[in-house]
């Protein structure tokens, strides 16, 4: 238990979800229902997100390489037009899939996909005590499609759960960690 917390409830799931057409970034804002007044935070311990790819991959039309990814922040980007890496400090989970299509056009004017390619990084290692700590009352899930529109471009769809418990934080750890949130965008 991070000292200064006291926990005030079990583990809790919170599931979210969002589909992206061809060629956007969108940004979702998940409400944790935190109690300001009580000083309460959300203690985060696992992550899991998922990227599902669209059906049918190889029917995109055109050589293009495409990308795919999601992030998960504490605060909303101030520019939102991608996707984060982890080096920006209130971005704790990341996965990226990228569509690598080969130059040989196949039967019918498409390309087939060389290879399929996933940068995870959302998987916990097992012995931290928790992820992150989450002291405004939501955190912001960013989902990127930059697939080529036209014919064959599909909407890709983001799902995933955010693992951990509410706590009640001291008054300085509180302040300190609300303070070190809005300065982290």
């Amino acid at each position: 238990m991070p000292k200064g917390l006291t926990p005030t409830s079990q583990q809790i799931a919170i599931s979210f979800g969002n589909t992206v057409g061809a060629g956007l970034y969108e940004e979702e804002r998940i409400d944790l229902q935190l109690n300001a007044l009580d000083e309460e935070v959300f203690v985060v311990t696992a992550v899991k997100l998922d990227v599902e790819l669209p059906a049918g991959i190889n029917l995109f039309g055109s050589a293009q390489n495409n990308t795919y990814g999601a992030q998960i922040a504490i605060t909303k980007q101030s520019s939102p037009t991608q996707v984060s890496d982890l080096s920006r400090s209130s971005c704790f989970a990341t996965q990226r899939s990228f569509i690598l299509c080969s130059e040989e056009s196949q039967a019918g004017g498409d390309y087939a996909v060389a290879g399929v390619y996933e940068s995870n990084s959302n998987d916990t290692p097992s012995q931290l005590e928790y992820v992150d700590i989450i002291a405004t009352p939501d955190f912001f899930v960013g989902v990127q499609n930059l697939a080529q529109g036209g014919a064959g471009a599909t909407n890709i769809r983001i799902s995933g759960k955010l693992y951990g418990y509410r706590a009640r934080a001291s008054s300085a750890v509180y302040a300190s960690l609300v303070q070190s949130e809005v300065l982290s965008n």
